[in-house]
């Protein structure tokens, strides 16, 4: 009883122990965005947890993103890594239940006699047996705990990769309509350069030119079909792009859409700051497994005190079959053990201190990640103030310059001007119009940036569990 009375604090004790969690980091969190580019008047982050790509006001994009969500193969390998953990933490999970056998066996025993035949005996066994595991220290408690937050690590690893998805989709989607602008200016262009060279080439049989001012305009003209390769090449490119993360082959892909003009601009708020921490999923993935990894540390512990185990057999044992569960044949037997490791050369201490080391590598990460993640939506704001402010201001440089270039082509008409500044003008213009159509690319990349950022698509909630019926459909 005394033996009783020291052992049962100390049980308690090492219980409290095991339980012992480490330090949490502690996150320094801004009040408000450094940008304050964006006013209260744009859509509220709120309203980004779903179909924010709907904003664009393009059909096409909507039916692309569906097709994407169906097919792409990177999001249904998300899945299967979430239906895996999923699997994983019902394993784990399964130590808080005992484990029960059954099992039948026979045997024949063949002796011989010194001075007559020999003897035979059958022998015929039936039992039942159970096992159980007392989770006095928490070992199982804290295994089955980690399991599960790597589930929901999981969880939000697929709403990570079904994000950038969108994301990738909508990329795609406005670097081709981006390239075919170009083409089309490039190929409107040409018709221009085309018409100056043959007024040149008339004014030249009349003698009224000479051959520097011809050589010039095909020069510019050469350099403008020499850019046609090259956008059909991102075009098609970004065309295959696509088409991947869609899920299909390349070959025979197209999409309708022509111009980004034809598309909507979403305009996006931030929102609070601290938002940030619950609306992206890769943060919460982070979390996620910073707290598994907590309880790793604690299930290391629990492993280094005694081990509890409960047993219990019974069955039926007779020389024959027939008689096998007749009465007088049960027996049963129950028993327990605690057994604990007194040396294994510091494996069970190096064990937890390997967990203790990964659980604050993981904090590190993690707070590396909130440092990034704010730097990101920084980034994404300062883009779409700069970018929306450099649209505007090339699309006044594209207007000058096409009135410069016109009243070049009048003065040279008239006599008033020489050859080279028409070819000045037109180079200027042309120019311009390029700038424009890059600078609408980069004021559409920048929303989709700052979404992504903000962790637009998703509502912050922790997602359901998948089914695991698609674990059983034919491979």
């Amino acid at each position: 009883m005394r033996m009783l009375r020291m052992t049962l604090p100390s049980f308690a004790l090492m219980a409290l122990a095991s339980c012992a969690s480490m330090t949490p980091p502690a996150l320094t969190l801004p009040e408000t965005w450094r940008s304050t580019a964006l006013v209260s008047e744009q859509t509220p982050v709120e309203e980004l947890t779903s179909q924010w790509w709907e904003r664009f006001n393009s059909p096409e994009l909507n039916r692309l993103i569906t097709q994407a969500f169906d097919r792409n193969h990177d999001l249904k390998g998300a899945l299967a890594r979430v239906l895996q953990t999923e699997a994983n933490a019902r394993s784990t999970s399964a130590g808080f239940f005992p484990s029960i056998s059954a099992g039948v066996s026979g045997s024949r025993t063949e002796r011989q006699q010194p001075n007559g035949p020999d003897v035979a005996s059958r022998g015929y066994q039936g039992t039942l047996q159970a096992a159980y595991q007392v989770d006095l220290f928490g070992q199982i408690r804290n295994a089955a705990a980690s399991a599960n937050r790597r589930l929901e690590s999981s969880l939000y690893d697929r709403e990570t990769v079904a994000i950038t998805l969108v994301s990738s989709v909508i990329t795609s989607y406005l670097q081709v309509l981006s390239a075919r602008e170009r083409l089309q200016l490039t190929t409107e262009r040409l018709k221009n350069a085309e018409e100056i060279l043959r007024l040149l080439e008339t004014q030249r049989r009349v003698g009224v030119l000479s051959d520097l001012e011809l050589a010039q305009q095909r020069s510019a003209l050469a350099s403008q079909r020499a850019a046609l390769p090259g956008l059909r090449l991102a075009e098609r490119q970004s065309l295959n792009g696509l088409a991947v993360l869609l899920g299909q082959n390349p070959e025979g892909f197209d999409i309708q859409g022509r111009a980004l003009t034809e598309l909507s601009l979403p305009v996006i708020a931030s929102g609070i700051p601290s938002t940030l921490l619950m609306r992206r999923p890769d943060l919460r993935s982070a979390e996620s497994g910073l707290r598994a990894a907590n309880f790793d540390v604690a299930g290391a512990r629990a492993a280094r005190f005694p081990s509890i185990q409960l047993t219990a057999s019974g069955g039926s044992s007779s020389g024959a079959l027939a008689d096998l569960f007749a009465t007088g044949t049960f027996f049963y037997t129950l028993g327990a053990s605690a057994s604990e490791t007194i040396f294994a050369g510091g494996r069970l201490l190096a064990q937890e201190q390997g967990a203790r080391a990964r659980y604050l590598e993981l904090s590190e990460d993690y707070q590396q990640s909130v440092i990034a993640a704010f730097r990101d939506v920084e980034n994404a704001l300062e883009a779409v103030s700069q970018n929306g402010q450099q649209y505007d201001l090339a699309r006044e440089a594209s207007t000058q310059a096409d009135l410069a270039y016109r009243l070049a082509q009048l003065r040279y008409r008239t006599g008033s001007a020489d050859f080279q500044t028409v070819l000045n003008a037109q180079n200027s213009a042309f120019s311009a119009q390029e700038s424009v159509v890059q600078g609408e690319l980069s004021r559409f990349s920048a929303v989709v940036s700052l979404t992504l950022a903000l962790g637009g698509g998703w509502d912050g909630a922790t997602p359901d569990k998948p089914s695991m019926d698609a674990v059983y459909q034919p491979l």
